[in-house]
């Protein structure tokens, strides 16, 4: 174990740590210890304003699992807090190009509950639970609805978000319309219900990735509030100008997030605005088995605050403690010429929420 370092008003402590690969709190901070504060974060993101308007496919599982994996609906409250930041038709004014909206439910098939149109209008009311689940029919029944609506184009423009509990039975299916969102230009974003690593969870990172979208696990309310965040933060679609392959990805706590790195991609770095007082564990797993290097700094001074690299198991983080505001930034690079898939689990002994921020126009 290294030492901690006391150094510019933090404490900070790097050492390996032991987590499983998706989503598991290691050493996560006891709240009878650190006592949770709520606060409202001002700077919450914004969908960017576009040169057009937005083709967005919702995705949401109605297979039976839900009825146990997600009891309070927070794939749906997710959904809607979506839909409610896109641009409709009366904001957009008669200037401007509104988004495009279409709520896809799926179980053992994909059905519309709402056909692409006026976000002012989408209906979440007829989510059912029939049986089965193929996140892959969902998706196919959105990209067509998606690319049937050329009054907008679906490349760079175009993206999807499927809200799941991740339990599906047609694995192949799914990889072959991934890589045909992919082909289409489509974004594709994934929120998963569990903290079980999904099947084939390699390569279906991989595909998700590839399609410039981002991946997530949702496990309480305060979650399903941030991966909305992330999502926006990140870019719903390639138009938005975020979350490229070598860019910055905003943390959000409570959040398993998934990237890849290699050498000739160069670091990715995450961001993250520490309050004072604020007591954060970030874990890094590598899934690829290559090794990590990791560097937690200032970006403000552009110090360097701590360095680690993954053990043997591919595991590897930062304890810290925010004597001051900071503003981190978390470096993951490799020696590795390969991209290779890792996850970041983060977690604050803040409770943060942030509030919804309703998109300007687009022009």
């Amino acid at each position: 174990m290294h030492n901690s370092v006391i150094s510019a008003g933090f404490v900070l402590l790097a050492l390996p740590i032991q987590v499983s690969s998706l989503g598991f709190q290691v050493g996560a901070l006891d709240s009878t210890s650190h006592k949770l504060l709520a606060r409202a974060d001002p700077g919450c993101p914004q969908l960017p304003s576009s040169s057009g308007g937005r083709k967005i496919g919702l995705v949401i599982d109605g297979s039976p699992s839900n009825l146990y994996t997600d009891p309070s609906d927070l794939r749906i409250a997710a959904a809607k807090e979506l839909n409610g930041l896109l641009i409709t038709k009366d904001q957009a004014g008669p200037s401007g190009r509104s988004d495009l909206v279409t709520v896809i439910d799926f179980d053992s098939d994909g059905t519309v509950i709402y056909p692409l149109g006026d976000p002012a209008k989408a209906r979440f009311d007829k989510l059912d639970f029939p049986g089965g689940t193929d996140i892959a029919a969902g998706i196919s029944v959105a990209i067509d609805e998606l690319t049937n609506n050329t009054s907008v184009s679906t490349a760079h423009q175009t993206g999807i978000v499927v809200l799941t509990d991740g339990e599906d039975f047609y694995f192949d299916d799914l990889l072959d319309q991934l890589a045909r969102a992919r082909n289409e230009s489509i974004r594709v974003a994934f929120g998963f219900l569990s903290s079980e690593p999904p099947a084939g969870e390699e390569e279906l990172l991989t595909a998700i990735l590839n399609t410039g979208g981002i991946y997530s696990t949702i496990s309480s309310a305060q979650a399903q509030r941030n991966f909305v965040n992330l999502v926006i933060a990140h870019g719903l679609a390639d138009v938005d100008n975020t979350g490229s392959a070598n860019g910055t990805t905003v943390l959000y706590p409570g959040l398993s997030i998934a990237g890849n790195v290699s050498a000739a991609l160069g670091p990715k770095t995450y961001t993250y605005n520490a309050q004072a007082g604020e007591k954060l564990n970030l874990s890094v797993s590598a899934i690829s088995g290559q090794k990590l290097d990791l560097t937690l700094r200032d970006t403000k001074s552009n110090k360097n605050l701590n360095t680690t690299v993954t053990d043997l198991s591919g595991n590897g983080g930062f304890f810290f403690d925010a004597t001051k505001a900071t503003e981190l930034g978390l470096d993951i690079n490799t020696t590795n010429k390969t991209a290779g898939l890792f996850t970041i689990s983060f977690n604050s002994s803040v409770n943060r929420t942030y509030g919804s921020c309703r998109p300007s126009k687009t022009k």
